[in-house]
C-alpha cells in the first residue's frame, strides 16, 4: 500500500495548532458535504466532557463496583469532570476532559491522574441509560484506587486511540480538532484550504482494496490479539477482506456506505440493491430468498455484549458453528 495513504501520528500533528484549519474552512466550497458530515457520527468520535451524554446523564449518588469495589463520585466543573474512586481511606482523583465515542453504542472518558491518562474504567451505554465497566476491563473490584480510575495508557496506545478519534493533536498528545473531520481523511485538505492549487487525498477515489486498507487504518485491517477472537467482528475492514467480495477487487467501503454520513440502518432493500449489483439473485437462489435480505444471512447482526451489537462484514454463507448461535440477532429487533 502506498505510503502516501497510511494515516501516520505525523500527519495529525499540527505544526501551528492556532491557525490549522477547521471543518468550517471546506465549508465555504463543499456546503452539501459538511452539513452531511456534522450530522454523522464519526464527526463526534471525541467531544468534550461537559458536552457529552457521559456527563450529561451522571446520576446524582455515586456509581459503584460490584463485588465490594470502589465508588465514583463525579464533579462537574469550568474544567471538565472530576472523579473521584474511593474505598475506606484508599482514594484517588481524576479529571474528565475528553470523551470517546458519539454516544451511538457507548462512551468512554478519557482520565487524567497522577500525570498520566487512563482510559476510564466506567463507560455511559446510552441504548441502556446505564453506566457500566468498559468493554475490556476485567469486572469486580479493583486492586486500587488508581486502578479504579481507569486503564493507563501508554504514550503509543493514547497516540493510536486519540488519533483515530481527532482530527489534529499537538506534540504532546492534546487533540486540536476532536472528532474525525474533514482533514482526517482528506489528506492535505489543510494546505487545500490555504492554497487550492494544491489537491487534497480523496479516498472515494482509490481503488476497492486500497479504500479499505484507509479506513482499515483506524477500523483495523489486524487483529489485536489473533483471527479467532469473537470480538473481531467489531472491525470491518478486518472482517471484510476474509471475503471473496473483496477479493475481487469491486467491493469498497463506500460500495455500501455513502461518504460523509451514517450508515443505512434496517434497511434490507437498499444493501440488496448493492449485491443485486455484482450477484445475480436468480441464479444464486431459486426460492423465496430471491428477494429476502441477503445481508442478514450473509453478513449477520452479532451482540458482543448487553449494549454492543455489530454487523459481521465477513461475507459469506454463515455455518452451523461459524458463531456463537446466542450471538446472532435479527436486524430491527432488540
Amino acid at each position: 500500500m502506498p505510503m502516501a495513504f497510511v494515516l501516520t501520528l505525523a500527519a495529525l500533528l499540527a505544526a501551528d495548532p492556532v491557525s490549522a484549519p477547521g471543518t468550517e474552512a471546506c465549508a465555504t466550497c463543499h456546503p452539501a458535504e459538511t452539513k452531511l458530515h456534522e450530522r454523522s457520527r464519526m464527526a463526534h468520535a471525541m467531544m468534550p466532557a461537559l458536552a457529552s451524554p457521559f456527563s450529561q446523564n451522571l446520576p446524582d449518588r455515586p456509581l459503584r463496583e460490584s463485588a465490594d469495589g470502589y465508588s465514583f463520585v463525579y464533579r462537574r466543573t469550568l474544567a471538565g469532570v472530576e472523579v473521584t474512586a474511593e474505598r475506606g481511606g484508599d482514594k484517588a482523583d481524576g479529571l474528565i476532559e475528553w470523551v470517546l465515542g458519539a454516544g451511538a453504542q457507548g462512551q468512554t472518558p478519557l482520565v487524567e491522574a497522577g500525570g498520566r491518562v487512563a482510559e476510564s474504567r466506567v463507560s455511559y451505554f446510552p441504548q441502556l441509560h446505564q453506566y457500566g465497566i468498559t468493554i475490556g476491563q476485567h469486572p469486580g473490584a479493583s486492586p486500587n484506587a488508581l486502578a479504579a480510575l481507569g486503564w493507563m495508557q501508554s504514550a503509543h496506545d493514547l497516540q493510536a486511540c486519540i488519533g483515530c478519534h481527532a482530527s489534529a493533536i499537538t506534540r504532546d498528545l492534546q487533540p486540536v480538532i476532536p472528532g474525525v473531520q474533514c482533514q482526517r481523511c482528506h489528506l492535505g485538505a489543510d494546505e487545500h484550504a490555504r492554497d487550492t492549487s494544491h489537491h487534497p487525498l480523496n479516498p472515494g477515489k482509490l481503488p476497492a482494496p486500497e479504500q479499505v486498507r484507509f479506513c482499515g487504518n483506524c477500523h483495523r485491517v489486524k487483529p489485536p490479539v489473533d483471527d479467532g477472537q469473537l470480538e473481531n467482528v467489531r472491525f470491518q475492514p478486518l472482517r471484510l477482506m476474509k471475503s471473496r467480495c473483496f477479493a475481487s477487487g469491486r467491493l469498497a467501503c463506500t460500495t455500501c456506505h455513502p461518504a460523509h454520513q451514517d450508515a443505512v440502518r434496517n434497511k434490507s432493500s437498499f444493501y440488496n440493491e448493492k449485491c443485486h449489483s455484482c450477484h445475480d439473485s436468480r441464479a444464486a437462489h431459486v426460492d423465496a430468498r430471491q428477494t429476502g435480505d441477503c445481508i442478514a444471512c450473509h453478513m449477520p447482526y452479532v451482540q458482543l455484549h448487553v449494549a454492543l451489537r455489530f454487523t459481521d462484514h465477513y461475507i459469506r454463507v454463515v455455518k452451523t458453528g461459524d458463531l456463537p448461535a446466542d450471538t446472532i440477532r435479527q436486524r430491527g429487533v432488540n
